[in-house]
């Protein structure tokens, strides 16, 4: 491969590049004087290609460092060996791009698309003193980058430097990772179902209401890496030797105990007994029909199959508990806190989920429920009341909204892909950037603000 390589890279101007883009662009509609884009070694530092369709376009070896790729298309595109450090790559389709041997390092990937993209080992291109490119072998290196909400579905990641990377929020379904060194990376709210793990060193990660259920895990290391409110099986519980915050034991208290000592807490607003707080728990399998837990402390808390159908929950605190396949139904859910609670097949049919107005001590105000971030895959939520709620960038995929109150709710960020809506209502909600709802003109009421989701 170095035997066709020029030896130096060749330095083009926005101009120079603009060209480049345009006859690309012809290219790809089939139109006369098009080609496609050759960028091999190529210097396009510091230059704009934001929006940019470079689709199967080669890039080999290119020295693209700072370059403003916002909203770029580069997918199918050959990235082999290129120098992308601080690189603005937000919301830029990377999907099945080759980016072997790619150096990332404090790359902005923010909302990116990585599907099928593969970053494996390669061999980086060089520049020697005497200014000529050398190719050395090296691993993908992505320490440092940002990944925020990017999608890298059935991904290929081998053999990859992505200390301190930030990957909050990132989907990677069904990827494959090997020897991937995540040491001290933020991996909060990643999902790893389906995804295959092999040597993988998670050592200081924080993977704070991550889903790692369903992954397949081998001669990986987790020591001292953060697990609260992480969704876990029985086969990442097998190797999270060393790991924080994994859900202890419920043998030590009776949970009848706590229960009227809280009851008696409510009845006396807080002059006698004492209020239900429990953290980092494994209530699995909870059996508490009807019963009021108003104002109980419940935080990432393992919760799955719960029975609470019919309780009293208002302004209860849920945040990052594990609450799949649990019984909600016409539960009183009111100012509750659900922040990145995982509600994955869980049935809220008719449950309330409304805002409380606080007394005048508490300043007379409105204190809303708080769904920030929660995931609701696959739930039912029919005929479920949530005016007012807050719902930025939750996960509401596949779920059940038939019937739904969502009047005057925060909806920004949503994911309501693939939802049942029928007579779901969204009078006056903030819709902004939401995504699986169309409203009509532009919708469907005219109070509803930012609407119009993709």
């Amino acid at each position: 491969m170095t035997a066709n390589t020029p030896e130096t890279w060749v330095r083009l101007d926005q101009a120079q590049l603009g060209v480049a883009i345009a006859r690309h662009a012809r290219f790809r509609r089939g139109t006369a004087n098009g080609a496609r884009a050759n960028l091999a070694f190529h210097d396009l530092s510091g230059l704009s290609l934001a929006g940019a369709d470079l689709s199967g376009a080669d890039l080999t070896g290119a020295l693209l460092k700072g370059i403003d790729g916002r909203g770029i298309n580069l997918g199918d595109a050959v990235l082999y060996g290129a120098d992308l450090r601080l690189a603005q790559l937000q919301k830029a389709d990377l999907s099945r791009t080759d980016l072997r041997g790619c150096c990332l390092r404090g790359a902005d990937l923010t909302g990116a698309v990585l599907e099928l993209a593969n970053i494996r080992e390669g061999s980086l291109a060089k520049l020697d003193q005497e200014n000529r490119i050398s190719f050395e072998a090296s691993p993908a290196e992505l320490v440092g980058a940002t990944f925020k909400g990017a999608d890298l579905t059935r991904a290929r990641i081998a053999g990859t430097l992505a200390m301190q990377a930030d990957m909050t929020d990132a989907v990677m379904v069904g990827a494959k990772l090997a020897r991937v060194d995540f040491r001290n990376a933020n991996l909060t709210g990643v999902v790893l179902e389906g995804a295959e793990l092999s040597e993988v060193n998670l050592s200081g990660a924080t993977l704070h209401g991550a889903v790692l259920k369903g992954a397949n895990w081998r001669n990986s290391r987790m020591q001292g890496a953060d697990l609260m409110g992480a969704v876990v099986d029985a086969q990442i519980l097998s190797i999270a030797d060393g790991a924080k915050n994994l859900p202890r034991p419920a043998g030590d208290f009776s949970i009848s105990d706590l229960l009227r000592a809280h009851g008696l807490w409510i009845r006396t607003q807080g002059q006698q007994g004492k209020r239900l707080e429990l953290t980092g728990f494994n209530l699995a399998g909870l059996e508490l029909p009807g019963v009021d837990l108003g104002g109980a402390v419940l935080t990432n808390c393992a919760m799955e199959r719960a029975n609470l159908d019919g309780a009293v929950l208002t302004v209860v605190d849920l945040t990052m508990s594990d609450l799949r396949e649990a019984n909600l139904r016409n539960c009183d859910l009111r100012a509750a806190t659900l922040r990145r609670t995982f509600l994955a097949d869980a049935d809220l049919t008719g449950a309330v989920l409304d805002s409380v107005r606080l007394n005048e001590r508490a300043g007379n105000r409105l204190l809303s429920a708080n769904l920030e971030r929660a995931r609701l895959w696959n739930a039912c939520l029919r005929d479920a009341s949530l005016r007012r709620a807050r719902l930025t960038g939750a996960e509401l995929t596949r779920a059940d909204l038939s019937g739904a109150d969502f009047a005057d709710a925060d909806l920004r960020h949503a994911i309501l892909t693939g939802a049942t809506l029928d007579r779901t209502r969204f009078h006056g909600a903030d819709l902004t950037d939401c995504r699986g709802v169309e409203l009509p003109h532009p919708s469907g009421n005219p109070e509803t603000k930012g609407a119009g989701g993709k």
